[in-house]
């Protein structure tokens, strides 16, 4: 019980030691952290309004991007996932530097010299989620959310445009053709067997259900390609209902942290000479210190 109550009695020391070193260097701490606080403030809030290059805004855009469905009868014969495909392909670099490299949403300058540097910024834009692709809550739909400077506000539309008139035109070239052929092997069998399907429907029995499933699915394959190609217009439709949200480049966070990190600096700079002050009263500390100097060398 003793040595624990004297365990006790040295933690509670330790602290009061370190709570008193807060103290004696208060000033420091203090006075440290408000000023680094007040250059924070007038930097991000005050300077702003009188340097327009400081007052770099961004915009925060909310797009939906509706994709076609295809009949179920369709879709199950092909086994394509039109929005997973499309999500991914609006995710991929070298679509989006190309839509970059038209419109330069993602940089401040209009121009930029290469074509390594577009791929940069979309590279950019994608590893801190400036630009992000994604399946939304809501069926057949796409999420998309840019973080563009407010300069660019005016391209951001077509920005989007360009990348899902390119996605809805490459599963164009890459689906119509099996569509097609489905369509193309459907209407042949139908053709060859004609009414006797039907009949063969109406009065076999069930050793030959199974034909004549596959001879009503073909017919409802036929039906479902011809009136969806009647409809059919973009597999991946932008939508006008954008949401913006202005955000002056995060400075209320950037003001915060700022002020924390001078906290914490000024806490350790407190201690940093606490330890220099009892060092130099130390004789055997400093013979110590002293050694191991020259024992470096």
């Amino acid at each position: 019980m003793t040595e624990q109550y004297e365990n006790n009695n040295e933690d509670e020391i330790s602290l009061i030691d370190l709570f008193a070193v807060l103290v004696r260097y208060r000033k420091l701490v203090v006075i440290g952290t408000l000023a680094v606080a007040l250059a924070a403030f007038a930097w991000l809030f005050v300077l702003p309004k009188f340097v327009p290059s400081l007052n770099k805004k961004t915009l925060t855009i909310s797009y939906a991007l509706k994709t076609e469905r295809l009949p179920s009868s369709v879709a199950f014969s092909v086994n394509y996932d039109i929005l997973l495909t499309a999500t991914n392909y609006m995710n991929d670099v070298r679509v989006l530097a190309d839509a970059q490299r038209e419109f330069s949403i993602f940089a401040d300058e209009k121009k930029v010299p290469s074509v390594s540097a577009y791929n940069k910024q979309i590279q950019d834009a994608i590893d801190k989620e400036k630009f992000v692709a994604k399946r939304s809550p809501i069926a057949d739909t796409i999420a998309v959310t840019c973080k563009i400077p407010i300069e660019k506000e005016d391209f951001a539309d077509d920005f989007i445009k360009k990348i899902a008139k390119m996605a809805s035109d490459y599963i164009e070239a890459d689906l119509m053709p099996e569509i097609n052929t489905l369509e193309d092997n459907a209407d042949m069998i139908l053709e060859k067997y004609g009414d006797v399907g039907l009949s063969e429907k109406k009065s076999s029995s069930s050793s030959s259900s199974s034909s004549s499933s596959s001879f009503t699915n073909y017919a409802d394959i036929s039906s479902d390609i011809k009136a969806f190609k009647l409809k059919h217009d973009m597999f991946v439709q932008f939508l006008d209902d954008a949401f913006v949200i202005t955000d002056p480049a995060g400075r209320t966070i950037k003001f915060i942290v700022a002020t924390f990190a001078a906290f914490c600096i000024f806490v350790f700079t407190a201690f940093l000479l606490n330890v220099i002050e009892n060092t130099k009263n130390d004789e055997n500390a400093v013979s110590l210190i002293k050694k191991a100097w020259d024992e470096g060398k």
